[in-house]
């Protein structure tokens, strides 16, 4: 990617990405990077997705979980069981979840940031276990400086 500083020179940027956990409807987990543009996380979001519009679930503090936005329109929707069970733990029971999620962070004010480490592996671990215990992924409940693996 090609920038101009200050001074008019042009070199290279490495692009931002924002760590997120994609969750498949087979409970598979795993963790991706999403390119950060100007216009934000869409365009990668849409890719993760494989989707043409999608929304988002913003169930707790700094954990969002974006989905299909026609996920539960098509013909014969797949539920995504994990992704639901994690979604009831946050109190959004009224209806499941289909097709692939992306699990990313939020701040304060509403930009998509990359997860810490223990929020990837609480995550990770409530995938494991099929989401029959759900581990809390929010940010208010986790040690915000443990590393994936530690």
């Amino acid at each position: 990617m090609m920038s101009t500083d200050d001074s008019g020179e042009e070199g290279l940027t490495m692009a931002k990405t924002v760590t997120a956990v994609r969750l498949d409807v087979d409970g598979t987990a795993t963790v991706i990077e999403l390119e950060q543009t100007e216009a934000g996380v869409g365009e990668a979001l849409r890719a993760a997705l494989g989707c043409r519009g999608f929304d988002v679930v913003r169930l707790g503090d700094g954990l969002d979980m974006w989905l299909d936005d026609e996920g539960l329109c098509v013909a014969e929707p797949v539920v995504n069981p994990v992704a639901t069970r994690i979604a009831r733990f946050h109190g959004f029971v009224w209806q499941p979840y289909a097709g692939p999620v992306v699990f990313a962070s939020v701040d304060d004010e509403g930009e998509t940031e990359s997860l810490v480490g223990a929020q990837i592996a609480a995550l990770l671990a409530t995938a494991r276990v099929g989401g029959v215990a759900v581990l809390d992924a929010s940010l208010g409940a986790v040690d915000e400086d443990v590393e994936v693996g530690a």
